[in-house]
């Protein structure tokens, strides 16, 4: 299932990707008129990086545009130094590239999409800290010792002090959202599965690219003979086990909808390296599953799968319309299959 802050999440970093390029803009701006060519040089470098990054974002590739920006700030950070000195070029940068790798790291959990872990390159952070600057710690006498503690202190009050700030902006706006956020998931969820329902399938496709996804029309073989003959809290129950059948053997990145009474929807992303095989083999897993006795004392019941490739759809009308047609045909053959559709 989709995390409902999805799309704040997507708003968020976009804002944020602009926001970095306004800042070294004007940064390049200030330094230009103070004369320090290497710093108006740098500073232009990380706009247009921030504004490669931002194309990135829109082609959907948070991880290359997380590295991008990463990369320059990290290449910010030691042009400050050099040209700016220890104190005034280090501190805020370092603590800026530490918070920008975290920001990086939610933000990759709540799009459900590859992301680069915050704990390495908040390990790169210090390790830059300890082995670039050692002389200012192992430098002899008591003197440098002092020095070197204040330099230290100074970090750790700029990285505490900005860290309150944005754990202040983050709660306020975590305030401002939650109520939102809990209609709008109440509104998109089923409330006998737990899936996304109709609702949260569509917004789905709003922001999903469908080129890069596969949709499976998943329906259950004969239900209403289950309802008949054993009842609609039994068949409920069978419902409630596909469902989970469905989460357990797709990828956590995937989204599992309940779209009608006994029908699913799975849209399974970054499609590129999924051949046909391996998703019918799923399929026959996920019906071996079904059909097996178990303690719940269900009725066996079995699926049947339609799958389009989104890659040979011109929307997603189209898509559906495809994956619907080779459904029909399993289920004309007696269901408990899979097919994929082909032009």
């Amino acid at each position: 299932m989709g995390s409902p802050d999805r799309k704040w999440a997507k708003r968020l970093l976009d804002n944020t990707s602009q926001g970095l390029i306004a800042l070294h803009v004007l940064l390049a701006l200030y330094f230009v008129t103070d004369s320090l060519l290497p710093m108006f040089l740098v500073n232009l470098v990380c706009a247009v990086c921030g504004v490669i990054g931002l194309y990135l974002l829109k082609k959907g590739q948070i991880r290359a545009h997380i590295l991008i920006l990463y990369l320059s700030e990290l290449i910010h950070l030691g042009f400050s130094v050099v040209v700016l000195g220890w104190s005034a070029g280090f501190q805020l940068p370092l603590v800026g590239l530490t918070c920008m790798v975290f920001l990086g790291e939610y933000l990759g959990r709540s799009l459900k999409l590859p992301y680069i872990p915050a704990l390495p390159l908040g390990l790169v952070n210090l390790a830059v800290y300890v082995l670039a600057y050692p002389h200012f710690f192992y430098r002899p006498g008591l003197a440098g010792l002092e020095q070197s503690s204040v330099y230290l202190l100074q970090l750790l009050w700029s990285g505490g002090v900005f860290a309150l700030v944005i754990c202040g902006l983050l709660s306020v706006v975590n305030l401002t959202t939650v109520s939102e956020h809990r209609l709008t998931n109440k509104a998109e969820t089923d409330e006998l599965t737990g899936l996304l329902n109709r609702a949260g399938y569509d917004r789905l496709l709003e922001e999903l690219d469908l080129k890069e996804t596969i949709l499976l029309l998943v329906d259950t073989d004969k239900f209403k003979g289950i309802n008949d003959r054993f009842g609609h809290e039994t068949g409920d129950r069978v419902l409630q086990k596909i469902a989970k059948s469905l989460l357990a053997n797709f990828r956590q990145n995937d989204y599992v909808c309940r779209i009608g009474g006994d029908e699913f929807a799975v849209l399974m992303l970054n499609s590129g390296a999924l051949d046909d095989d391996r998703i019918i083999d799923k399929i026959r897993f996920i019906n071996r599953e079904l059909a097996a006795s178990a303690a719940d004392e269900l009725p066996t019941v079995s699926v049947s799968v339609g799958v389009a490739r989104g890659t040979g759809a011109s929307n997603w009308t189209a898509l559906f319309k495809q994956a619907d047609s080779v459904l029909y045909q399993v289920k004309q053959n007696g269901g408990r299959g899979c097919r994929v559709y082909h032009a």
